[in-house]
Formats: C-alpha cells, sequence, structure tokens
C-alpha cells in the first residue's frame, strides 16, 4: 500500500549538488580562507543552539569579530567578501547532481508542491545552477528567520505554505544532525542523502536512504505512488 505524498521540502547546499567536487572545483578560490570556513562553520553550529536570533547576521559578525580578535566591521567585510558575495558568485561553475532535474520535473508533473528550506541563502546559487525555474512555493533561508535546523520553525513555514500535514510531507537532505532531526522535530517524513564519507555519529535513524537521485525517483514511485514522467 502506497503512502499519501502532499508535499516535499528540500535542502539545498550539499542536497542539489556535490560539496567536495564544488570546492575542488573553486579551491583557487578559498583555498586561502579554509580557517575563515572552519571557524563559520563552528560558530553557528554554537549559534543553532541559541534560539531565535533577531538580527542573524549581526549576531555571526560578533561571535567571528570575537573569535579572530578583529573589529566587527572588519569581520562583516571579510564574511561577506569570502562567503556571501565570493562563494555565490562562483556557482555558475558547479554542476547539479545527476538526475536531480528529473526528479523534480517527475515530482512537479504529479502536482506535488516543493519548497527549499536551507540554512545558507540559497536564491543565487539557485539561479546560476537552474533551479529558478520551477514552481517553488517557498524558497526560505534561516538566516532570514533567525533558526536554523535542526529547529522546525523553517520546515513548519513550508508546509503551512504548501498546505501540507506533517506526516504527509517528505524533507530530502544530506544532514542527519540538521536536515533528518529537524524532520523528525517537524513530525515529518524524511530522506538522508547519504554521501560516502558521511558516519551516523549521533544515532539518529532516517526513514528513507539514496545515494543517488536515480534512487530518489524510484522511492517516489514504489513508496508514494508518482508517475514517471
Amino acid at each position: 500500500m502506497v503512502k499519501k505524498l502532499s508535499g516535499i521540502t528540500f535542502d539545498y547546499d550539499a542536497t542539489f549538488y556535490n560539496y567536495p567536487v564544488m570546492v575542488s572545483k573553486l579551491i583557487h578560490r578559498f583555498g586561502p580562507h579554509v580557517k575563515l570556513i572552519y571557524d563559520l562553520t563552528d560558530e553557528r553550529a554554537k549559534m543553532r543552539k541559541e534560539g531565535k536570533i533577531e538580527n542573524f547576521r549581526e549576531r555571526q559578525v560578533e561571535l567571528m569579530a570575537i573569535r579572530w580578535k578583529k573589529t566587527p566591521e572588519w569581520t562583516r567585510k571579510k564574511i561577506d567578501r569570502v562567503v556571501y558575495d565570493g562563494w555565490n558568485s562562483a556557482f555558475d561553475r558547479v554542476k547539479p547532481l545527476k538526475n536531480v532535474f528529473n526528479m523534480l520535473d517527475m515530482v512537479v508533473a504529479n502536482d506535488i508542491p516543493i519548497c527549499v528550506v536551507s540554512d545558507y541563502p540559497p536564491h543565487d546559487k539557485m539561479k546560476k545552477m537552474g533551479f529558478m525555474g520551477y514552481p517553488w512555493k517557498l524558497i526560505l533561508n534561516g538566516e532570514d528567520i533567525g533558526l536554523m535546523k535542526p529547529d522546525p520553525t523553517g520546515l513548519k513555514m513550508a508546509m503551512e505554505k504548501m498546505g501540507t500535514k506533517p506526516e504527509e510531507t517528505l524533507h530530502v537532505g544530506d544532514s542527519l544532525r540538521y536536515d533528518i532531526l529537524g524532520a523528525k522535530n517537524a513530525g515529518m517524513m524524511n530522506a538522508y542523502l547519504k554521501w560516502p564519507w558521511k558516519r551516523n555519529k549521533h544515532n539518529i535513524q532516517p526513514d528513507y536512504t539514496f545515494t543517488n537521485f536515480a534512487q530518489l525517483m524510484e522511492l517516489l514511485e514504489t513508496e508514494f505512488g508518482l508517475k514517471r514522467v
């Protein structure tokens, strides 16, 4: 018996493209800033535990300025130049994962509403990689609402926009700690894109696991009765 599927939410970064391949292509740009990326990732992990942050970017600058022992102005310019301007501008060189467009075509053809719920702002990257032509009900990032996954707020906002119930909505992402746990916190079904180098250090068990989008299409067909196009 197939399960009812009324909507799907997707993570973006490292779910729609191969993160290590992206890094290898952009190493000339980001190689000198490895420590910045490491430090920023570490501080954002701490920020996830703070609850709602009214001015996310300013709080991020504040924490990084303390960590680097620099002024907020210097820190803000550094993060903007390397991460928000530099990283996003380079995505015209990054290719989507194989079959991701076929999967989205299949979902849309079956009249399933779709959303993106990401931690980093995804709009520029999605435009450069060809994803903005799809009928997204909502494209949301944690910085705008001051809450990142595994907090369920963004996922709940997406479901409200789609008009779907948690038990009939699937979240797809590459992080057990953030995507899969976030979906569980929201009461949603979940599908985990497992990269070979990742290990389950947190004993979080996803509902479904796939390693490529052809497998996800098969899952959508067999588990939820979606028709291929």
